[in-house]
């Protein structure tokens, strides 16, 4: 006779196998929602680290913009004042000006905070130029003044510098939290969702009766991959537009360090975008949404462009990629997907040869058929694995253990 301790395990066994569906239902809701909070609270993390890290580069172009001033009322003493010497200081002026409007357009706070400091130290400085321009030697007491305001505006720009560079210490690892979550949870989506289906073919359902019922879960887990795909695009170009941007932008001030960091996050980030886009194809395929636009396509000019694509990654590993041309001009094709295709096969061919390796490509026109065909001196695919070829998102053992870049 069972225990009183035992009767409630048991009752709360039970409980969990009637509600296992609808509890893997809610975590999965619960995992999308997660998930695209996570990565659109990180794509404006990360937007927000880029203004903080191009105010800092405006604020520092003032500082050198206003040191410059300096110079003028001392040359003008010691050279004496010339045409090319009045036209070089208000030149100077204009740009420490134009660089003061920016900083304030960017950021008013900031611009409020240094406009009188910089109005004070610029009046003194042009105060002086004009005094060395009318032939009058500056007092000590003129050039302390002159020397104080630089110092004061230096101390403003120097705290406004320290400023934004905590806040920029503070945001990115933020941002990257955040995105470091999203994609965590999305795995997690993925798990609840196989769970699910393997819950229901476990419990007998795929007869006839429930095949559609099957169907529609195998639709709705391809939609959830879709929708989290597509809303995971969305941050990811952000993301890679901000930091193309940023490394357009001078970063003469950023360490060695520092760009370091910034490659490390343009490479994961490519290589997100590209599992993003994997996702994608495979759902427009598996739904009926993969359109294809058959049209004429030159087989031997396609093949040369994919070739041509593939040679700085063959050179990279010291690989000879070389390709024969079948004489195939013309089939007729979507020449989108049939780019796709090769670049496929010729990027696989490369990344599993050996260095120094040889890949080698070649079209054949065989009566009413043309062949594609990419060879190499790669240790090839095992047979079990074979077998596995067209399951999606399949990875041989030895593409897992030598940590080799793909989907699958």
């Amino acid at each position: 006779m069972p225990s009183g301790v035992d009767r409630p395990r048991r009752r709360s066994a039970t409980w969990l196998g009637d509600h296992k569906q609808r509890i893997l239902y809610a975590l999965a809701a619960t995992s999308l929602c997660v998930a695209l909070a996570a990565g659109v609270i990180g794509g404006f993390r990360l937007h927000h680290a880029a203004d903080v890290e191009r105010q800092a580069l405006r604020t520092q172009e003032l500082a050198g913009a206003a040191a410059e001033l300096e110079d003028f009322p001392t040359r003008a003493e010691s050279e004496g004042v010339s045409r090319e010497l009045v036209a070089d200081e208000r030149n100077a002026l204009a740009t420490t000006n134009a660089r003061f409007r920016m900083v304030g357009a960017h950021d008013a706070a900031e611009g409020g905070r240094l406009r009188e400091t910089f109005l004070a130290y610029v009046k003194a400085s042009t105060n002086a130029f004009q005094r060395a321009a009318a032939g009058q030697t500056a007092t000590r007491q003129q050039q302390a003044n002159v020397e104080r305001a630089l110092i004061r505006f230096q101390s403003l720009i120097a705290a406004e510098t320290s400023r934004l560079a905590a806040e920029s210490r503070v945001t990115n690892p933020k941002a990257r939290t955040a995105l470091i979550t999203a994609a965590g949870v999305a795995g997690l989506l993925v798990i609840f969702l196989v769970l699910q289906f393997e819950l229901q073919r476990r419990a007998g359902r795929i007869d006839r009766d429930n095949a559609r019922r099957s169907h529609e879960l195998s639709q709705l887990r391809e939609e959830f991959v879709a929708t989290v795909s597509h809303e995971l695009r969305t941050p990811l170009t952000s993301i890679i537009g901000y930091l193309d941007l940023i490394d357009d932008t001078e970063t003469t001030n950023l360490t060695e360090e520092q760009r370091g960091f910034l490659t490390i996050v343009q490479r994961n980030a490519d290589r997100l975008h590209d599992l993003v886009g994997d996702l994608l194809l495979v759902a427009e395929a598996d739904g009926g949404r993969l359109a294809l636009d058959v049209q004429a396509v030159d087989l031997d000019a396609l093949a040369s462009t994919c070739v041509e694509s593939a040679r700085p990654a063959a050179d990279a590993r010291q690989i000879e990629l070389t390709l024969v041309h079948g004489g195939v001009h013309e089939i007729h094709g979507d020449p989108v997907r049939l780019e796709q295709m090769m670049d496929n096969l010729i990027s696989n061919a490369i990344k599993f040869t050996p260095v120094g390796g040889r890949v080698a490509v070649r079209t054949v026109a065989n009566h009413s058929q043309a062949l594609f065909e990419v060879s190499d001196t790669g240790p090839g695919i095992s047979t079990p694995d074979q077998a596995h070829l067209f399951d999606r998102f399949f990875r041989t053992r030895d593409a897992i253990d030598q940590a080799v870049k793909g989907t699958g």
